[in-house]
């Protein structure tokens, strides 16, 4: 197994902004579903690639005093401690982990035992966490901590303490040490919100979640292109990857992403001037051989032959570079193929019923025995 160190790591991001956005997120019926649907396909495709690392403080029912100081978040930014203090319940620094990343950092301990599959879903009860090493002077294996996680109450239970001066990280944390740290599972939650409380926090958790790091060594397009079918098979568009892709092509995704009704309407802009080219070209080559035509009907020829040679012109003239970019995307991008190649049909389909349509209307206009005698 690859070391993380050795990885191109990229962060995941939502779009959910602003406020307004995100509010109507969590507004809608099927949110918890979609985050909740997102993270599990997160981990089932990208596997151990994603890592899910985040250092969310936790309020912890605690008396005030100065020994929990260097606990507290923030200390070491120099935030007003006293103020913090006043508080029945202090927030102190805590990281949640998935499984994932539990088990590529291999985070040792000194005492106690670590986090188990079955951990990282929540079973109604408690939360098993292991303290940083700054803590053993003042928990012991199996004590009880009372806290509050994203405004809900939880019971903590210390199952271990980490070696001093162990350390993670991930794209916003090169060196994050974990003396000073309560370390929690990434939760998972099997049973269904008891009240609207709770599916608040669950919803506020999951979103927490998918915003974790992917490690891979392998090229940026295949990473950008996994996320992009897990966004597809979770309906959950808001949703971008920092990181994968050189300055040049950062900055063209995001001109795409700000300028989606541009494209729109550059892209109907070229519908039409691709219909209008065919048609004018058609039309000209109809123009240029009506004489001739007079030839082809002598010998034999009908005027439905004749407007098909029109309509297979226009058929090979879209068809082919049709075919060209459809395998050129399964190639390269290979995202939704099925979706895409619909798409280009339809499209493709239309530019040849629009384009023939003149060519088409031209035929019916045309008398045999008025044509050949002019060919006389």
């Amino acid at each position: 197994m690859e070391p993380l160190k050795d990885l191109t790591f990229y962060q995941l991001s939502d779009d959910l902004v602003p406020d307004s956005k995100f509010q109507d997120f969590l507004d809608q019926p099927d949110s918890l579903k979609k985050s909740k649907t997102f993270y599990e396909n997160l981990e089932q495709y990208f596997g151990e690639r994603y890592i899910y690392l985040f250092n969310q403080m936790i309020d912890v029912k605690i008396d005030d005093d100065s020994k929990w100081n260097k606990f507290l978040n923030g200390y070491e930014e120099g935030v007003p401690i006293e103020r913090l203090k006043e508080r029945p319940y202090k927030p102190l620094k805590a990281i949640q982990i998935n499984e994932n990343g539990f088990t590529r950092f291999s985070i040792p301990l000194s005492k106690g035992s670590g986090f188990s599959s079955e951990d990282f879903y929540y079973d109604g009860n408690s939360i098993p966490v292991l303290l940083g090493a700054e803590y053993e002077p003042f928990y012991q294996v199996g004590d009880r901590i009372t806290t509050k996680y994203l405004r809900k109450d939880f019971k903590l239970v210390v199952q271990g303490f980490i070696q001093s001066d162990t350390f993670v990280f991930n794209m916003n944390n090169p060196e994050l040490y974990l003396d000073r740290y309560i370390v929690m599972p990434a939760l998972q939650f099997n049973e269904a919100p008891q009240d609207e409380e709770d599916a608040l926090f669950q919803k506020l958790h999951y979103l927490q979640m998918i915003n974790g790091t992917v490690f891979s060594d392998e090229e940026p397009y295949v990473v950008r292109r996994d996320l992009e079918q897990v966004k597809t098979i979770s309906d959950f568009p808001d949703m971008q990857m920092i990181g994968a892709n050189s300055r040049s092509l950062d900055f063209m995704f995001s001109a795409i992403q700000l300028n989606r009704n541009l494209l729109k309407i550059l892209a109907a802009s070229l519908f039409v001037v691709c219909i209008l080219s065919i048609s004018i070209l058609m039309m000209t080559k109809f123009q240029d051989n009506y004489r001739n035509m007079a030839i082809h009907l002598v010998s034999g020829a009908t005027l439905n032959q004749l407007f098909f040679y029109f309509l297979s012109e226009i058929l090979l003239m879209v068809g082919l570079p049709g075919l060209v970019v459809t395998l050129l995307y399964q190639q390269i991008i290979d995202v939704s193929l099925g979706m895409y190649i619909l798409m280009n049909v339809t499209i493709f389909s239309a530019i040849v019923l629009i384009s023939a349509s003149p060519i088409y209307l031209q035929f019916r206009k045309i008398e045999i025995s008025s044509l050949l005698k002019r060919s006389e």
